[in-house]
């Protein structure tokens, strides 16, 4: 079992060495950071409606799938987890 283990790490790191000589790294290393920062871009934004939302007692759960939706998604996904939040839970 292992010896499993060991060869999984070294072909892990096989490719990923491959992937630094060749340079094809740097594409989906890119796609990556837009990822999370779209996603603590969407987490900002569920804070400050949060924060304005107790005024008017509502919130939303902040969570990775919440943050991500309304950091891709923007205005339409931060409207889709209003209208979820209103009409489902």
């Amino acid at each position: 079992m292992e010896l499993i283990k060991w060869w999984m790490l070294a072909g892990f790191l096989g490719i990923v060495l491959f992937m630094v000589v060749s340079r094809s790294v740097i594409k989906p290393l890119r796609w990556m950071w837009r990822g999370v920062m779209y996603s603590v871009i969407g987490g900002v934004v569920l804070l400050v409606v949060n924060w304005i939302g107790t005024f008017f007692g509502f919130t939303i759960a902040i969570n990775p799938i919440t943050a991500t939706i309304t950091g891709a998604l923007g205005l339409p996904g931060l409207a889709y987890l209003l209208a979820v939040q209103f009409f489902l839970i």
